[in-house]
């Protein structure tokens, strides 16, 4: 029930901007699917956090699939480079297990892209491997920097340009 009466306060604009991040969150968290175009409506804020909380409910709390293309947006697109790397994060999760070419595309591209943030490029090796089914065990360490020589399993990295390569040829 707090939570009907959290989202009817969002609706008639009675929670000031400051506890918006903090209110999506905890839908988020209390599987609220109710609130579900109403987060949706933060995707777009000009306030970059809430852009941010917005994709983080939808694509990691609430695996809602049909934000694929939202992730895609938020790498290609934000302004802000936590906002691509939670967009690569997203696609890694909605996508997990598939095997995804035109996902894995992507993810190599921002992977490669030596002028992205490193924390951009990171998790997208992170979303490569999840896009591949690597169980989490695989996973690199998000607390540090990666080491490309040390960290990186590049035989993944192969693995994952032959998807993408089978599928431009197919």
């Amino acid at each position: 029930m707090e939570c009907h009466r959290l989202l009817a306060r969002l609706r008639a604009g009675a929670i000031s901007s400051d506890q918006v991040y903090s209110l999506l969150h905890s839908f988020g968290e209390a599987g609220f699917l109710e609130a579900k175009p109403d987060v949706e409506g933060y995707l777009k804020h000009e306030d970059s956090e809430l852009r941010y909380v917005a994709l983080n409910v939808l694509a990691l709390h609430w695996k809602c699939c049909e934000h694929r293309k939202t992730c895609e947006e938020f790498i290609l697109t934000d302004s802000e480079s936590e906002n691509r790397g939670l967009g690569t994060c997203g696609l890694g999760a909605l996508l997990e297990g598939t095997r995804d070419p035109n996902a894995l595309m992507l993810l190599l591209q921002v992977f490669f892209d030596e002028g992205e943030e490193w924390h951009v490029r990171d998790s997208a090796y992170s979303a490569i491997l999840y896009v591949l089914g690597r169980p989490v065990t695989e996973q690199p360490s998000a607390t540090r920097k990666l080491d490309y020589m040390k960290d990186v399993n590049w035989e993944h990295i192969r693995v994952a340009k032959e998807i993408v390569e089978s599928a431009e040829r197919a």
